[in-house]
């Protein structure tokens, strides 16, 4: 009669698994509070699914966990800053920006001019309105400058972008189905991943506000607590089951 086969090494395995999945909520966790101050950004959180893993040796199979990191969507808290160039988008959807690498979009609105006047991100990468950059004229402001005292450059709920009463285009704001086809691009910009694009229904634009984070940064902090008390009781499970291993094989080998 054969008795069960036990492959010794799988409890092993299982431990290093779970000690990759801390490793990656441990990486989330201490990027989204890196960002607490960041205008726009959105927390990543992330989520497990089982999946049935290849052979393990001629004859073992096993299921693993896999991660899934999402985006976040809750609206972070808005700050008044009295910049006529500064936007917030409140609801659903991001502004369209051109980059080197194609078409990108973001939620941070902390935008400014650049030396052909056009409205860009931080970064110098121009926000689109209509498919195109937006351009305020110099002779359209006072001295070439835009206040909110006496700014002539106005952005309605909708975005469409006026001055002097006279519309000069639309901001892109667009929305996708499946944010998880969203990819971080870095500078607080996500590009396409085969996400659909369409244009957003439901938000407002608030002109001279931004959005600011919406990190929790007590419940971040909360987090890697949990992290490190959980990586801790995987250290102890290894050193275990190593040496439980070694006793298998020591008593094999009688």
């Amino acid at each position: 009669m054969n008795g069960i086969r036990i492959n010794p090494h799988l409890g092993l395995l299982e431990t290093l698994e779970a000690a990759q999945l801390i490793e990656r909520k441990l990486t989330i966790a201490a990027n989204n509070l890196a960002n607490v101050d960041t205008p726009g950004y959105k927390a990543d959180g992330i989520t497990f699914i089982e999946v049935l893993m290849k052979k393990i040796g001629p004859k073992y199979i096993k299921i693993y966990k896999e991660t899934l990191p999402f985006i976040r969507k809750e609206q972070g808290i808005l700050e008044y800053t009295g910049e006529p160039l500064h936007l917030a988008i409140v609801g659903e959807g991001f502004f369209k920006v051109q980059t080197p690498y194609g078409i990108a979009y973001t939620r941070a609105g902390n935008f400014t001019l650049d030396t052909e006047r056009r409205l860009v991100t931080p970064e110098g990468y121009p926000v689109l309105a209509n498919g195109t950059p937006v351009v305020v004229d110099p002779g359209m402001t006072r001295e070439g400058f835009i206040t909110m005292e006496n700014s002539k450059l106005q952005v309605s709920p909708e975005g469409i972008l006026s001055i002097d009463m006279t519309e000069i285009g639309r901001l892109d704001v667009v929305t996708f189905d499946d944010y998880s086809k969203l990819k971080k691009l870095g500078k607080n910009l996500y590009i396409s991943d085969g996400a659909q694009e369409r244009r957003s229904e439901n938000y407002e634009i608030k002109q001279g506000y931004i959005e600011k984070s919406n990190v929790n940064p007590l419940k971040e902090m909360v987090n890697l607590l949990e992290i490190n008390r959980t990586f801790e009781a995987i250290q102890k499970s290894i050193k275990g089951l190593d040496e439980a291993i070694e006793r298998l094989l020591t008593i094999s080998q009688r």
